[in-house]
């Protein structure tokens, strides 16, 4: 007995470093990327600012054929198997130096294609495109350390990113005044990184043996649904972008790019949560038995964490854009007020879909994100025209609705891990006295509205027994019952 506290403890704190760990790697970048993204746009201007986002838009949609959404797969495998780490990383290299080239040639085409006559905006797509291939190569390394819970080097690694593609942006904006050298910085940060990672691999990870002709092409079939799914997901998440840029034009591109960048911060943080237990919900899924398992309790926790979240971005996100951006960019606040209920909703979305890579049925979500699409492509066609950068918002929101609808039930279904009914309720519950707060008198104009929400989320997180603390120990007890549990028996 002594012996599995013992081991649940080593696993707990694991997990805890892990966290923090991914913590530091996701946040400090972001930190200095929102500061040089919040100069850009002072110094741009919004239209101006509106170019940079377009094309930042159809690099991100195209980055996923250069990574193939291939990094939980190679998290999962190399945390089952880590003595084939070096074999893994060779051959997923050998398959994004064929899907980058891939990738930097689309990038040449659309930008000629959907920017014509805007030389600018094609250069940045096909500078911050050259950035994401060398950030696909990071991702190879970055799994290798995630998998053996080695954080600390994919922390160091994301925060040279950070402070190189900032400080470079930086420097190269106040000097030229041009979006094109703005976007060299981000290339830059991720040359760095990868160098950083590079140096940090472990010499049989670093000099693992050649991969086979065939383990290349287990991997790119091992990788398809997975690049299905995120080809699915990126399309999603980045077409409003352009659909807005094509029905209303730069200036409201600037508007909702500079709103979303809020969205970007939450996204990091989720990713840093559901990241810290991946590796082991990847060994526990393959070993769980009937009941809850550290799926089911991960999303409960996941949401009871993003709705007071949401909301308090909901109730302060005129004032916080205002002060943040300036007063050019005052009419982005009406955005980032619906783009802060999304908060809760995309955090279902994104940790389910861990879960369902950990649980090896990573296909019903390129499902999910495809049907995703056309609603969200549907609702920009009817509120772009009319609202700009809000009908946006609204329209992501919508979808995301529908779409955490669906995650739900399919995590429920395929993978067990379908939040309690009560735990649904509570924060729905929640979430509706929002519209009731924001019509509360406040001469602060939301900060006091937004205090008074948190204390009511608080006070009935409390009464309701919903964050108990053991329920927090149950999740780090569960993660670690699946790491022994996978090292007795092996990887499945």
């Amino acid at each position: 007995m002594k012996g599995t506290s013992a081991a649940s403890a080593s696993g707990a704190r694991q997990v805890a470093a892990n966290g923090l760990a991914l913590l530091l790697a996701y946040v400090i970048p972001r930190a200095f990327t929102v500061l040089s993204v919040i100069l850009a746009a002072r110094v741009l201007g919004t239209t101006a600012f509106g170019v940079y986002g377009s094309a930042a838009a159809l690099a991100v949609m195209l980055s996923v054929v250069a990574s193939l959404g291939m990094h939980p797969l190679l998290v999962r495998e190399m945390a089952r198997a880590p003595d084939r780490a070096g074999t893994l990383i060779r051959a997923a290299h050998l398959v994004k130096t064929a899907s980058g080239l891939a990738m930097l040639a689309a990038a040449a085409l659309l930008g000629r294609i959907l920017f014509p006559g805007q030389g600018e905006a094609q250069a940045a797509t096909l500078v911050l495109c050259v950035g994401w291939v060398l950030q696909a190569y990071a991702e190879n390394l970055s799994a290798y350390f995630q998998a053996v819970e080695r954080m600390r080097r994919w922390t160091e690694a994301s925060a040279l990113f950070g402070l190189v593609s900032s400080v470079a942006g930086i420097a190269l904006l106040l000097v030229t005044r041009n979006l094109v050298a703005f976007s060299f910085g981000f290339t830059a940060g991720w040359a760095a990184a990868l160098y950083w990672l590079r140096r940090g691999l472990p010499a049989e990870a670093r000099e693992g043996g050649s991969p086979t002709l065939e383990t290349v092409l287990l991997l790119a079939r091992g990788t398809a649904p997975f690049a299905a799914a995120f080809v699915c997901l990126t399309i999603y998440c980045k077409v409003d972008v352009l659909l807005l840029r094509h029905w209303q034009g730069d200036e409201q591109v600037g508007l909702y790019t500079a709103a979303y960048k809020f969205v970007d911060i939450f996204q990091a943080l989720v990713i840093v949560a559901a990241g810290a237990v991946y590796p082991r919900l990847a060994r526990s899924a393959g070993t769980r038995g009937p009941g809850p398992w550290a799926g089911t309790r991960s999303t409960e926790l996941m949401l009871l964490g993003a709705v007071p979240t949401g909301v308090a971005l909901y109730l302060v996100a005129h004032p916080l854009v205002s002060a943040l951006f300036g007063a050019e960019y005052v009419a982005a606040g009406a955005a980032l007020s619906w783009l802060g209920l999304l908060l809760p909703l995309l955090a279902v979305s994104i940790h389910s879909g861990y879960v369902l890579g950990a649980a090896g049925r990573i296909l019903p979500m390129a499902a999910l994100y495809s049907a995703g699409i056309g609603i969200n492509v549907a609702l920009n066609a009817w509120l772009i025209p009319l609202r700009g950068a809000e009908g946006a918002a609204l329209a992501r929101l919508g979808s995301e609705g529908l779409l955490a609808a669906g995650f739900l039930w399919t995590v429920g279904g395929l993978a067990g891990a379908a939040p309690r009914l009560r735990t649904v309720l509570v924060t729905g519950g929640l979430a509706g006295t929002a519209p009731l707060i924001a019509a509360l008198p406040d001469p602060t104009a939301g900060w006091l509205r937004c205090a008074v929400f948190l204390a009511v989320a608080a006070g009935a997180y409390a009464a309701l027994g919903v964050t108990r603390a053991g329920e927090a120990e149950a999740l780090l007890a569960l993660l670690g019952r699946g790491r022994r549990t996978a090292g007795r028996e092996g990887a499945p």
